[in-house]
């Protein structure tokens, strides 16, 4: 039976071995540095779903995960997401015009607000300058224990083995094709196909096995506030064009971030004071009752990206039998499990419609541009 490795046991990991194991591709080995699954950025981001996605594939990667969460979890506000809509608002109409030429060629319903209807909407806004707005309603926060329990649960019933504290430390590769992982401490797992999914370190991992790849891992910093008045469950996740920056309601307060990015190495990076005076100083702009908001807690987080900022899916033509699910971004909580389906179809040595757009093998533009941006 052929041997699959999936090195990385977040959500996109977890996701490629459930798709894998079902296919009955082979025996599936999912294996995981941390001591739990899904720890890194699976449990460090904001858990936001956003169906609207500009970029090539990201769309329809969004698309076919709500399909298979909503398959495997449950639709509605007692599956796995609470639907809550997403309002994107400016001071100016003309950013907010092309989100929506790209919602009406989507089919995604959304609706146009002013000034009145905002504040309305989501009060923290009042006397901000969020003067036009664009509510998308097919969006919401995602309940990320119960995806990761579900998708675990579901690749063990498929077959698939999901082994925690094994770090990998290296791809062997011999005569051109992978032949297994090396773990930290010496033992080699064997491997006739080995799937890379493990966040900020898939580049150190392709770079070392003669596949190397422009993935920057960035750190963003994100921070629990608690407002003077409660804040409405309801109320939709906030996202500031231009400016950048976001907040949703968790937990009677806002969980917000100043969309911060800075090239980091791969591990668990320290969160950074002056991350908070930026936030505090885009919500004093943009929502004021939140820009003096006590801090409850605050963290960071790594969010990996290819240059052009699309997921990198698929085989690695320098290594036969290298597999790459890499790149996700900020992303990953949207589309982890419709690009698992790609990499576990392409494994399998089926076609996928996504697979030329997500391909490793694309042209990239120039890496310097990451991090120059929110």
């Amino acid at each position: 039976m052929r041997r699959i490795v999936v090195v990385g046991g977040g959500i996109a990991g977890l996701a490629a071995a459930w798709h894998l194991a079902r296919a009955r591709a082979g025996a599936v080995v999912v294996l995981e540095r941390e001591p739990l699954l899904a720890s890194h950025s699976s449990a460090r981001n904001a858990a936001i779903f956003q169906l609207l996605e500009e970029l090539p594939g990201m769309l329809a990667l969004a698309r076919r995960t709500r399909a298979h969460l909503d398959a495997l979890v449950g639709p509605g506000d007692g599956g796995w997401l609470r639907r809550t809509g997403e309002l994107f608002v400016a001071p100016a109409e003309a950013p907010l015009a092309e989100l929506a030429a790209l919602a009406r060629e989507a089919g995604i319903a959304h609706a146009r607000l002013e000034r009145g209807d905002i504040a309305k909407r989501v009060p923290e806004l009042a006397g901000g300058t969020a003067r036009y707005g664009l509510l998308v309603h097919e969006a919401g926060v995602i309940d990320v224990h119960a995806v990761a329990a579900r998708l675990a649960d579901a690749a063990r019933a498929a077959g698939a083995r999901l082994e925690v504290g094994r770090d990998v430390v290296r791809v062997r590769v011999r005569a051109g094709r992978v032949e297994g992982v090396e773990l930290a401490g010496g033992e080699v797992v064997p491997a006739d196909a080995i799937v890379l999914a493990p966040g900020a370190w898939a580049a150190a991992l392709g770079a070392a096995c003669g596949a190397p790849l422009p993935l920057v891992p960035l750190r963003r910093h994100l921070a629990q506030l608690d407002a003077a008045a409660p804040v409405d469950a309801g109320e939709p996740i906030v996202w500031a064009l231009g400016d950048d920056c976001y907040f949703r309601p968790e937990s009677g307060g806002v969980l917000a971030s100043p969309c911060d990015e800075a090239p980091w190495p791969p591990c668990l990076p320290p969160h950074d004071p002056r991350a908070l005076e930026l936030l505090a100083r885009k919500l004093e702009a943009l929502a004021p009752p939140l820009g003096e908001a006590p801090v409850r807690r605050a963290w960071a987080c790594l969010r990996t990206f290819a240059p052009d900022r699309v997921v990198v899916a698929g085989a690695d033509a320098r290594v036969e039998g290298l597999f790459w699910l890499a790149g996700l971004g900020g992303s990953g909580m949207t589309v982890g499990v419709g690009a698992g389906e790609v990499v576990a179809a392409l494994v399998a040595g089926e076609e996928h419609p996504l697979a030329t757009v997500l391909s490793p093998a694309r042209a990239f533009p120039p890496v310097a541009a990451l991090g120059a941006a929110g």
